[in-house]
């Protein structure tokens, strides 16, 4: 049996209709799409010019705040570092290279992703201890080692320049993730000092990639003033065991990292490069047998030197509990020190 369905049926023309209706919606539904989104680029494409107008504006109302020229610098991190007070900290860092240190990240942690393949790294910071105003006029300074002769601020490594800032070159170590830090060793920076940038040493930074130049310095920073030896007598060395066990060196320096030997060695080769005043270094003798001291973490170092060496006569815990501190450096006085010990 054959059926006849005319295309004039009501059937036929239902499906017609809804078929047509499709393909119309459908098209539609196409030209909606396409037009939202060539809305939604036009209005990326403004927002994002808008947002790097405003960065610019921001940009240019950050130097017109401050001095034509000028920039304005965001700290990332601060060292943690056993040199309390200038007096101890070691001109270069690879005079001590044992000491040990850690930069206190303030951004994200995978800035530093990939720094652990390099040996060395750059530490951008802020000699935030000087005690020279910014505004003062001078333009020479006679470094502590040159014998008295004047030589311009910046033909020195000198904190007296006309900004703040400083470079030092360090050991990489490790990250700590968990506490974002970044561990370094063989260090020449103050506790609390500001770190603005960290940059990676490669060859190219060494000097013996400069064809045809070799390495020249002044003899005055040549000179070797190295005490010839370091001894702990046997109550400090008993005493810096107990300062261990007390965790008042923590947390460069603790029982667990084997804190007491790093400690020791790091403290004799601070010592050994004489941190005595600019007029009492180079003396054979301390003056009338007097002690000398400095501050190595939270603890006073009593030594005195004899016949250029250096004899390490106590070790005391320094109560930093109502010290007053400065930019970040404390004011140690006599009665800080906890004679507990």
């Amino acid at each position: 049996m054959t059926i006849k369905i005319s295309i004039q049926s009501p059937l036929v023309v239902s499906v017609l209709s809804i078929t047509a209706c499709s393909v119309i919606c459908y098209i539609r539904h196409r030209q909606i799409l396409k037009s939202l989104e060539e809305r939604w680029a036009k209005m990326r494409q403004a927002e994002r010019s808008g947002r790097i107008k405003a960065e610019v504006n921001l940009r240019s109302i950050s130097k017109q705040s401050s001095s034509e020229g000028s920039m304005i610098l965001k700290k990332i991190g601060t060292i943690v570092s056993p040199y309390t007070k200038r007096m101890g900290t070691p001109r270069q860092g690879a005079l001590v290279p044992s000491s040990r240190a850690f930069v206190q990240l303030d951004i994200p942690l995978e800035t530093l992703d990939g720094i652990q393949n390099y040996s060395h790294a750059w530490i951008v910071f802020e000699f935030h201890a000087n005690t020279d105003l910014s505004s003062s006029k001078k333009t020479k300074i006679r470094p502590p080692r040159a014998g008295g002769i004047k030589v311009g601020q910046l033909a020195t490594r000198s904190p007296r320049r006309p900004n703040a800032l400083g470079l030092s070159l360090v050991v990489v170590e490790r990250l700590d993730r968990s506490n974002k830090r970044f561990h370094i060793s063989a260090i020449d920076l103050v506790n609390g000092t500001p770190v603005y940038d960290i940059k990676p040493f490669v060859p190219w930074d060494s000097p013996d990639k400069f064809d045809g130049v070799t390495l020249k310095v002044p003899t005055w920073v040549e000179e070797d003033d190295t005490l010839s030896e370091v001894v702990f007598s046997s109550d400090a060395e008993k005493e810096m065991e107990n300062l261990i066990l007390q965790n008042q060196l923590a947390p460069l320096y603790t029982k667990k990292n084997g804190g007491y030997e790093s400690a020791t060695q790091t403290l004799k080769q601070v010592l050994a490069q004489d941190p005595r005043a600019s007029h009492q270094r180079g003396t054979k003798m301390s003056e009338d047998g007097l002690a000398y001291s400095m501050i190595f973490c939270r603890i006073k170092v009593d030594f005195i030197v004899a016949q250029s060496k250096v004899n390490v006569i106590r070790l005391n815990a320094v109560d930093f509990a109502e010290t007053e501190f400065v930019d970040g450096i404390p004011l140690i006085h006599a009665n800080k020190i906890d004679k507990k010990q």
